[in-house]
Protein backbone atom coordinates (compact mmCIF):
# COMPACT_ATOMS: atom_id res chain seq x y z
CA UNK A 1 0.00 0.00 0.00
CA UNK A 2 0.44 3.62 -0.26
CA UNK A 3 2.17 4.76 2.51
CA UNK A 4 0.54 8.31 2.51
CA UNK A 5 -2.50 6.85 1.50
CA UNK A 6 -3.62 3.93 3.40
CA UNK A 7 -6.48 3.13 0.75
CA UNK A 8 -5.31 4.73 -2.52
CA UNK A 9 -7.95 3.35 -5.43
CA UNK A 10 -5.38 1.51 -6.65
CA UNK A 11 -5.83 -1.13 -3.74
CA UNK A 12 -9.38 -1.59 -4.24
CA UNK A 13 -9.43 -4.58 -6.29
CA UNK A 14 -7.03 -6.31 -3.90
CA UNK A 15 -9.35 -5.38 -1.01
CA UNK A 16 -12.37 -7.11 -3.60
CA UNK A 17 -10.78 -10.07 -4.05
CA UNK A 18 -9.63 -10.76 -0.17
CA UNK A 19 -12.94 -9.85 0.78
CA UNK A 20 -14.68 -12.55 -1.93
CA UNK A 21 -11.96 -14.82 -0.67
CA UNK A 22 -13.64 -14.80 2.64
CA UNK A 23 -16.76 -14.98 1.76
CA UNK A 24 -15.57 -18.23 -0.60
CA UNK A 25 -13.58 -20.15 1.90
CA UNK A 26 -13.79 -18.81 5.50
CA UNK A 27 -17.34 -16.83 6.30
CA UNK A 28 -19.21 -20.35 6.19
CA UNK A 29 -17.32 -21.74 9.09
CA UNK A 30 -16.57 -18.40 10.89
CA UNK A 31 -20.22 -17.15 10.75
CA UNK A 32 -21.35 -20.96 12.01
CA UNK A 33 -19.26 -20.51 14.84
CA UNK A 34 -20.22 -16.80 15.68
CA UNK A 35 -24.10 -18.55 15.18
CA UNK A 36 -23.18 -20.69 17.59
CA UNK A 37 -21.98 -18.21 20.46
CA UNK A 38 -25.73 -16.75 19.92
CA UNK A 39 -24.63 -13.69 17.26
CA UNK A 40 -27.79 -12.77 15.72
CA UNK A 41 -27.68 -12.82 11.67
CA UNK A 42 -30.61 -11.05 9.94
CA UNK A 43 -31.24 -13.99 7.01
CA UNK A 44 -34.09 -14.16 4.64
CA UNK A 45 -37.17 -16.44 5.94
CA UNK A 46 -35.84 -19.19 3.29
CA UNK A 47 -32.29 -19.48 5.21
CA UNK A 48 -33.68 -19.02 8.94
CA UNK A 49 -35.44 -22.13 8.13
CA UNK A 50 -32.66 -24.28 7.95
CA UNK A 51 -31.92 -26.27 11.01
CA UNK A 52 -28.46 -26.63 10.97
CA UNK A 53 -26.37 -23.50 11.64
CA UNK A 54 -23.94 -24.47 8.90
CA UNK A 55 -26.43 -24.47 6.52
CA UNK A 56 -27.61 -20.89 7.18
CA UNK A 57 -24.12 -19.41 7.34
CA UNK A 58 -23.02 -20.82 4.30
CA UNK A 59 -26.57 -19.63 2.34
CA UNK A 60 -25.88 -16.26 3.40
CA UNK A 61 -21.96 -16.43 2.63
CA UNK A 62 -22.98 -17.41 -0.88
CA UNK A 63 -25.26 -14.56 -1.09
CA UNK A 64 -23.12 -12.15 0.02
CA UNK A 65 -20.63 -13.61 -2.51
CA UNK A 66 -23.02 -13.47 -5.50
CA UNK A 67 -23.50 -9.73 -4.74
CA UNK A 68 -20.01 -8.67 -5.21
CA UNK A 69 -19.47 -10.85 -7.99
CA UNK A 70 -22.52 -9.15 -10.36
CA UNK A 71 -22.42 -5.86 -8.59
CA UNK A 72 -20.01 -2.68 -9.55
CA UNK A 73 -16.61 -1.59 -7.39
CA UNK A 74 -16.84 1.53 -6.76
CA UNK A 75 -14.19 3.77 -4.19
CA UNK A 76 -14.75 7.11 -2.79
CA UNK A 77 -11.59 9.20 -2.55
CA UNK A 78 -11.68 11.43 0.44
CA UNK A 79 -12.89 14.32 -1.64
CA UNK A 80 -15.59 12.56 -2.55
CA UNK A 81 -16.44 12.01 0.74
CA UNK A 82 -16.21 15.07 1.81
CA UNK A 83 -18.45 16.59 -0.86
CA UNK A 84 -20.89 13.23 0.15
CA UNK A 85 -21.45 14.95 3.80
CA UNK A 86 -22.65 18.42 1.95
CA UNK A 87 -24.89 16.40 -0.45
CA UNK A 88 -28.72 16.86 0.39
CA UNK A 89 -30.50 12.93 0.84
CA UNK A 90 -34.54 12.95 -0.14
CA UNK A 91 -36.34 10.33 0.84
CA UNK A 92 -37.54 8.09 -1.94
CA UNK A 93 -37.56 4.68 -3.39
CA UNK A 94 -33.98 3.11 -2.46
CA UNK A 95 -34.25 0.87 -5.72
CA UNK A 96 -34.61 4.35 -7.72
CA UNK A 97 -31.77 5.86 -5.52
CA UNK A 98 -28.87 2.58 -5.85
CA UNK A 99 -26.37 3.56 -8.66
CA UNK A 100 -26.43 -0.21 -9.72
CA UNK A 101 -28.57 -3.06 -8.46
CA UNK A 102 -25.55 -4.31 -6.54
CA UNK A 103 -22.60 -2.94 -5.22
CA UNK A 104 -19.52 -2.68 -3.51
CA UNK A 105 -17.77 0.54 -1.93
CA UNK A 106 -15.14 1.41 -0.17
CA UNK A 107 -14.52 4.85 1.65
CA UNK A 108 -11.05 6.46 1.93
CA UNK A 109 -12.28 8.10 4.77
CA UNK A 110 -14.44 5.86 7.08
CA UNK A 111 -18.60 7.35 7.19
CA UNK A 112 -18.28 6.02 10.63
CA UNK A 113 -16.20 5.15 13.50
CA UNK A 114 -16.99 1.98 15.38
CA UNK A 115 -16.18 1.78 19.90
CA UNK A 116 -12.27 1.43 19.81
CA UNK A 117 -11.46 3.60 16.92
CA UNK A 118 -12.62 0.83 14.09
CA UNK A 119 -13.56 2.06 11.19
CA UNK A 120 -16.45 1.88 8.97
CA UNK A 121 -14.60 1.06 4.93
CA UNK A 122 -16.83 -1.01 2.54
CA UNK A 123 -20.55 -1.26 2.24
CA UNK A 124 -22.46 -4.22 -0.08
CA UNK A 125 -25.81 -4.10 -1.33
CA UNK A 126 -27.97 -6.01 -3.33
CA UNK A 127 -31.51 -7.23 -4.63
CA UNK A 128 -32.92 -8.66 -1.65
CA UNK A 129 -35.38 -11.87 -1.34
CA UNK A 130 -38.39 -9.68 -1.73
CA UNK A 131 -37.73 -7.41 -3.87
CA UNK A 132 -36.28 -4.92 -0.81
CA UNK A 133 -32.22 -3.85 -0.89
CA UNK A 134 -29.80 -6.16 1.18
CA UNK A 135 -27.07 -3.86 2.88
CA UNK A 136 -23.44 -5.24 4.89
CA UNK A 137 -20.65 -3.23 6.48
CA UNK A 138 -17.53 -4.11 6.83
CA UNK A 139 -15.08 -2.53 9.32
CA UNK A 140 -11.25 -2.58 9.17
CA UNK A 141 -9.29 -5.49 9.96
CA UNK A 142 -6.19 -3.74 9.10
CA UNK A 143 -6.98 -1.38 11.86
CA UNK A 144 -8.17 -3.73 14.17
CA UNK A 145 -5.35 -5.95 14.13
CA UNK A 146 -3.42 -2.39 15.11
CA UNK A 147 -5.41 -1.25 17.81
CA UNK A 148 -6.48 -4.29 19.68
CA UNK A 149 -3.38 -5.96 19.30
CA UNK A 150 -4.86 -8.58 17.32
CA UNK A 151 -2.84 -11.22 15.79
CA UNK A 152 -1.90 -11.00 12.27
CA UNK A 153 -3.40 -14.08 11.60
CA UNK A 154 -6.64 -12.21 11.88
CA UNK A 155 -6.00 -10.94 8.42
CA UNK A 156 -5.26 -14.12 6.81
CA UNK A 157 -8.91 -15.29 7.76
CA UNK A 158 -10.85 -12.11 7.45
CA UNK A 159 -8.90 -10.62 5.00
CA UNK A 160 -8.61 -6.75 4.39
CA UNK A 161 -12.24 -6.17 5.63
CA UNK A 162 -14.08 -7.82 8.43
CA UNK A 163 -18.01 -8.35 8.57
CA UNK A 164 -20.20 -6.15 10.71
CA UNK A 165 -23.36 -5.99 10.39
CA UNK A 166 -25.98 -6.20 7.73
CA UNK A 167 -29.78 -5.33 7.67
CA UNK A 168 -32.72 -5.62 5.14
CA UNK A 169 -34.87 -2.79 3.78
CA UNK A 170 -38.16 -4.42 2.31
CA UNK A 171 -39.77 -2.44 -0.70
CA UNK A 172 -41.08 0.73 -0.63
CA UNK A 173 -39.29 1.17 2.70
CA UNK A 174 -36.93 4.21 4.54
CA UNK A 175 -34.51 3.74 7.03
CA UNK A 176 -34.75 6.40 9.50
CA UNK A 177 -31.71 5.62 10.66
CA UNK A 178 -30.67 7.90 7.45
CA UNK A 179 -31.63 10.97 8.87
CA UNK A 180 -31.60 10.31 13.15
CA UNK A 181 -28.35 11.65 14.59
CA UNK A 182 -29.00 9.82 17.55
CA UNK A 183 -29.21 6.44 16.11
CA UNK A 184 -25.91 4.70 16.67
CA UNK A 185 -25.45 3.37 12.92
CA UNK A 186 -26.24 6.57 12.19
CA UNK A 187 -23.05 7.40 10.48
CA UNK A 188 -23.25 3.96 8.44
CA UNK A 189 -26.76 4.51 6.81
CA UNK A 190 -25.89 8.34 6.29
CA UNK A 191 -22.45 7.53 4.70
CA UNK A 192 -23.74 5.29 2.32
CA UNK A 193 -27.09 6.41 1.28
CA UNK A 194 -24.93 10.22 0.89
CA UNK A 195 -22.59 8.54 -1.44
CA UNK A 196 -25.46 7.06 -3.18
CA UNK A 197 -27.19 10.68 -3.86
CA UNK A 198 -23.44 11.99 -4.41
CA UNK A 199 -23.03 9.93 -7.40
CA UNK A 200 -26.95 10.71 -8.38
CA UNK A 201 -26.51 14.39 -8.50
CA UNK A 202 -23.46 14.60 -9.68
CA UNK A 203 -21.69 16.01 -6.56
CA UNK A 204 -18.75 13.65 -7.55
CA UNK A 205 -17.25 13.08 -10.81
CA UNK A 206 -16.51 9.57 -11.56
CA UNK A 207 -13.33 8.06 -13.82
CA UNK A 208 -12.55 4.46 -14.01
CA UNK A 209 -9.43 2.17 -12.71
CA UNK A 210 -9.32 -1.01 -14.67
CA UNK A 211 -8.10 -3.95 -13.27
CA UNK A 212 -4.18 -4.84 -13.62
CA UNK A 213 -3.97 -7.72 -15.52
CA UNK A 214 -2.36 -10.29 -12.40
CA UNK A 215 -5.62 -9.48 -10.70
CA UNK A 216 -7.76 -10.68 -13.46
CA UNK A 217 -5.42 -14.11 -13.90
CA UNK A 218 -5.70 -14.70 -10.27
CA UNK A 219 -9.17 -13.65 -9.65
CA UNK A 220 -10.36 -16.54 -13.13
CA UNK A 221 -7.47 -19.30 -10.99
CA UNK A 222 -9.34 -19.36 -7.90
CA UNK A 223 -11.92 -17.46 -7.46
CA UNK A 224 -13.51 -18.25 -11.11
CA UNK A 225 -15.17 -14.78 -11.82
CA UNK A 226 -14.12 -11.75 -14.31
CA UNK A 227 -12.80 -8.43 -12.36
CA UNK A 228 -15.05 -5.40 -13.13
CA UNK A 229 -13.12 -1.86 -13.60
CA UNK A 230 -13.54 0.58 -10.32
CA UNK A 231 -15.57 3.47 -10.10
CA UNK A 232 -13.61 5.87 -8.72
CA UNK A 233 -15.14 9.50 -7.57
CA UNK A 234 -13.63 12.74 -6.47
CA UNK A 235 -15.42 15.88 -5.59
CA UNK A 236 -16.91 17.20 -8.85
CA UNK A 237 -15.50 20.63 -9.92
CA UNK A 238 -18.02 22.34 -10.63
CA UNK A 239 -19.86 21.56 -7.61
CA UNK A 240 -22.29 19.41 -8.84
CA UNK A 241 -25.25 19.32 -11.08
CA UNK A 242 -28.95 19.13 -11.88
CA UNK A 243 -30.63 15.51 -11.22
CA UNK A 244 -31.04 13.57 -15.00
CA UNK A 245 -34.56 14.33 -16.22
CA UNK A 246 -35.08 10.13 -16.26
CA UNK A 247 -34.02 9.90 -12.85
CA UNK A 248 -36.45 13.11 -11.70
CA UNK A 249 -39.03 11.06 -13.45
CA UNK A 250 -38.64 7.90 -11.67
CA UNK A 251 -39.00 9.59 -8.64
CA UNK A 252 -41.79 11.41 -8.83
CA UNK A 253 -43.43 8.58 -10.97
CA UNK A 254 -42.65 5.37 -8.92
CA UNK A 255 -44.72 2.86 -9.51
CA UNK A 256 -47.11 4.57 -12.05
CA UNK A 257 -44.82 4.55 -14.89
CA UNK A 258 -45.04 1.85 -18.21
CA UNK A 259 -42.00 1.74 -20.36
CA UNK A 260 -43.34 2.66 -23.87
CA UNK A 261 -41.88 4.82 -26.34
CA UNK A 262 -44.05 8.16 -28.05
CA UNK A 263 -44.82 6.92 -31.30
CA UNK A 264 -44.99 10.91 -32.45
CA UNK A 265 -42.36 13.25 -32.84
CA UNK A 266 -40.94 15.90 -29.84
CA UNK A 267 -38.54 18.60 -29.82
CA UNK A 268 -35.51 17.66 -28.82
CA UNK A 269 -35.63 19.40 -25.34
CA UNK A 270 -38.95 17.49 -24.55
CA UNK A 271 -37.74 14.57 -25.45
CA UNK A 272 -36.05 13.61 -21.92
CA UNK A 273 -39.37 14.47 -20.27
CA UNK A 274 -41.29 11.93 -21.91
CA UNK A 275 -43.39 9.33 -20.01
CA UNK A 276 -45.68 6.85 -19.81
CA UNK A 277 -48.02 7.23 -17.18
CA UNK A 278 -50.49 4.06 -15.74
CA UNK A 279 -54.16 5.82 -16.64
CA UNK A 280 -52.91 9.13 -17.84
CA UNK A 281 -51.08 7.97 -20.80
CA UNK A 282 -47.93 9.78 -22.85
CA UNK A 283 -46.96 12.44 -20.56
CA UNK A 284 -44.48 14.86 -20.28
CA UNK A 285 -43.08 15.98 -16.88
CA UNK A 286 -43.50 19.75 -15.78
CA UNK A 287 -43.65 22.50 -13.38
CA UNK A 288 -46.36 24.65 -14.09
CA UNK A 289 -46.00 28.20 -14.20
CA UNK A 290 -47.94 30.15 -10.83
CA UNK A 291 -51.66 30.20 -11.71
CA UNK A 292 -52.80 32.31 -8.50
CA UNK A 293 -53.61 32.39 -4.97
CA UNK A 294 -55.30 28.71 -5.16
CA UNK A 295 -53.74 27.49 -7.65
CA UNK A 296 -50.19 26.21 -8.19
CA UNK A 297 -46.96 27.74 -6.99
CA UNK A 298 -43.75 25.74 -7.11
CA UNK A 299 -41.33 26.14 -3.97
CA UNK A 300 -37.81 26.90 -4.28
CA UNK A 301 -34.92 25.61 -2.57
CA UNK A 302 -32.64 23.42 -4.44
CA UNK A 303 -33.51 19.92 -6.15
CA UNK A 304 -34.89 18.17 -3.73
CA UNK A 305 -37.81 20.69 -3.11
CA UNK A 306 -38.58 21.21 -6.57
CA UNK A 307 -39.31 17.54 -7.17
CA UNK A 308 -42.31 17.88 -5.39
CA UNK A 309 -43.35 21.05 -7.93
CA UNK A 310 -43.32 18.94 -10.93
CA UNK A 311 -46.99 16.88 -12.50
CA UNK A 312 -47.69 15.20 -15.55
CA UNK A 313 -49.23 16.21 -18.17
CA UNK A 314 -50.43 15.07 -21.53
CA UNK A 315 -48.20 15.92 -24.39
CA UNK A 316 -50.61 17.04 -26.75
CA UNK A 317 -51.76 19.43 -23.90
CA UNK A 318 -47.99 20.87 -23.27
CA UNK A 319 -47.40 21.41 -26.99
CA UNK A 320 -50.75 23.43 -27.16
CA UNK A 321 -50.47 25.28 -24.27
CA UNK A 322 -47.00 26.45 -24.93
CA UNK A 323 -44.01 26.41 -22.94
CA UNK A 324 -40.56 27.50 -21.92
CA UNK A 325 -37.39 25.26 -20.91
CA UNK A 326 -35.80 27.36 -18.13
CA UNK A 327 -32.16 27.96 -17.18
CA UNK A 328 -32.48 24.58 -14.85
CA UNK A 329 -33.22 22.75 -18.40
CA UNK A 330 -37.27 22.13 -16.49
CA UNK A 331 -40.40 22.36 -18.73
CA UNK A 332 -42.38 25.33 -17.40
CA UNK A 333 -46.25 25.75 -19.29
CA UNK A 334 -49.37 27.30 -18.30
CA UNK A 335 -51.83 24.45 -18.23
CA UNK A 336 -55.30 25.07 -16.66
CA UNK A 337 -54.40 23.58 -12.58
CA UNK A 338 -57.00 23.50 -9.97
CA UNK A 339 -56.24 23.48 -6.65
CA UNK A 340 -58.37 20.40 -5.60
CA UNK A 341 -58.82 18.96 -9.21
CA UNK A 342 -55.58 19.26 -10.37
CA UNK A 343 -54.16 19.71 -13.62
CA UNK A 344 -56.77 20.48 -16.19
CA UNK A 345 -57.00 19.51 -19.78
CA UNK A 346 -58.92 18.63 -22.53
CA UNK A 347 -59.65 14.77 -23.17
CA UNK A 348 -58.47 14.71 -26.69
CA UNK A 349 -54.86 15.96 -25.59
CA UNK A 350 -54.90 11.92 -23.97
CA UNK A 351 -52.65 9.58 -25.90
CA UNK A 352 -52.77 5.80 -25.11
Amino acid sequence: MNDERQYPPEFTHDVWMGTLEFLTYNAPLAWAEMMGRGVRFVMPPQVAARPRVQDRAAALARDERQRLVEGDVYYFDSGACAAATQVDIRRQAVDQLVPSASGFLIWEEPPMVLSGGIPIRAATWGLSYDGGTWISWWSDTFEAVRLRGLPAQVLGINGPLTFHEEVHLSPDSWPFQVSDLNSPVYGMFHGLFAAWTAIDTKAVDESELAPLPAVKKRARRQLQVDVKPVRCFRAAEAGGAPTSPQTITRRVLAGLLEDRPYSGELPAELAPWHCYVKDSGHCLLVVLDPVGEDGYRPSAGGNARIENAFVPVPVKAVLRAGYQISEDGYIRTPVRFDASLGVLTDPEDDEF
